[in-house]
Parts: C-alpha cells; structure tokens; sequence
C-alpha cells in the first residue's frame, strides 16, 4: 500500500445538509414520475413506526418506502435525470453555506475530501459532484439489467456498518491506514464507531447525545445552523472535561 494524503471525511445529512435527504428525495421524485404514489405517504409514516418500534431494520424500512414511492422498478435514465434535479434542488436549498466554504477549506489545505452517508449513491454521487467531491461511499443498490430496484447490495451505510465500508475503501484505493490522517465530521451519536476510528472528531450541527459527548471528549464542535449574524461559527472546541 502507499501513503496518502490527509482525508477529510464527512456525513451527509444534518451534517452537509440542513435535513435529511432520504424521505425527501422519495417525495421529490414520486412528485415528478408518479403523483399518484403520494397516496402513499400515510403508509411510509406507518414504516417509520414500525422502525421506530424495531419491528423493521433500517435497511428493511429503506427498501419499503422506496417500493412504495418510486416502483419496483425504475430505468436508468430516469433514475438518472431524477437524481441530476434533486441534486440541483438540494444545491440550492439544503446545503449550509458553511458546509461548503469548510470542504473547500480541507481541500485548500491539501486535504482529500470524501463524503460517507448511509444516502443512497445513485443521488448522494450527484450531490457530491456538485460539490466538487469525486469520492463518496455510500448504500449501494441492485440493479437489474438497466433497471433500479429497491434492493439494497450489501449494508446499509450506516453505523458500525460506515467504519466498515470506510475500511473496504481506504483498501481498494490502496491507502495504509496507518499512513493516512483522517479527520471525520458528522452530526450524529450513530457515527460513533467512525469518529474512534478517526484521529480527529469534529462534531458538526450535533444532536444533543453528541454534543455532550464530543464536549467531554475534548472535540472540536461546529454550528452550522446558526444565522449569518452569529459572531462565531465554532461554538466550542475545549479539551476533555474531567469527570
């Protein structure tokens, strides 16, 4: 394997995005493929509650509300065309400026930019191009011949499941891990496993749980959501808190 340059690793959504990007897209292309899908709507809250009761996996729900918006099967070049004005859309309306003045930040200071996101790649790849990003790992599907279907290849990118594909990545682009500095920003307690196999947790827009840990760890935190008028964008960056 050969050295690399620093990375710089970051989620998707919350993180980059204002919201999440998932049930958004869903809405976004049953609106422009199939409006009658809609009626659906109620059915997908229903799945969510059935995540929320762990009688589904994440992957589970995923593929559920997937079949329920956009078909069991859809062509290559709508998918496509699909993925190109969601990724428009979302540009203009669900990145945080800050987001993007901090990646081309990490790449001025000589730093490979990477975006890992349980999103699913046939968008979060038209997002990230957008954002000038070429690397991204994210949920992969199953493709049937020229066709979409809403199985998922593998894991779900999320959780533990993330530092493994992270892992599986870094393999395939042929990068030591022990000769790689990885710096890795996230918004959520879910990414855990990937902010200890980083060497620098920056914690960004941060649930609640995150934050208390990211402060007694000695993290560096961001607040994105905070208005333009804000004196500050970094909210903390302290050492580890005894106790």
């Amino acid at each position: 394997m050969t050295s690399s340059r620093p990375l710089s690793i970051f989620d998707l959504d919350r993180t980059l995005t204002i919201y999440g990007t998932w049930s958004p897209f869903l809405l976004f292309a049953a609106r422009r493929r199939a409006p009658w899908r809609l009626v659906f709507a109620p059915l997908v809250v229903a799945l969510m509650a059935a995540y929320k009761a762990r009688l589904l996996s994440r992957k589970q729900l995923k593929q559920a509300m997937q079949r329920l918006m956009l078909g069991s099967a859809v062509d290559r070049d709508a998918v496509t065309d699909l993925a190109r004005a969601y990724a428009e859309q979302s540009l203009a309306h669900n990145i945080h400026p800050d987001a993007i003045a901090s990646i081309a930040a990490e790449r001025a200071a000589g730093r490979r930019v990477v975006i890992a996101s349980a999103a699913h790649l046939f968008y979060l790849e038209a997002i990230a191009e957008r954002l000038g990003v070429t690397d991204v790992v994210g949920t992969a599907s199953i493709w049937r011949g020229r066709d979409l279907t809403t199985r998922i290849a593998g894991a779900n990118c999320y959780g533990a499941d993330k530092r493994r594909m992270l892992e599986h990545w870094l393999a395939g682009q042929d990068i030591d891990r022990a000769d790689v500095h990885i710096r890795f920003f996230s918004d959520d307690l879910s990414d855990l496993p990937t902010f200890e196999w980083a060497d620098e947790a920056v914690a960004v827009n941060p649930s609640r749980r995150l934050l208390h840990l990211a402060l007694r760890r000695g993290w560096t935190v961001y607040d994105w959501r905070q208005p333009k008028t804000a004196p500050a964008r970094r909210l903390r960056e302290r050492r580890a808190i005894s106790g």
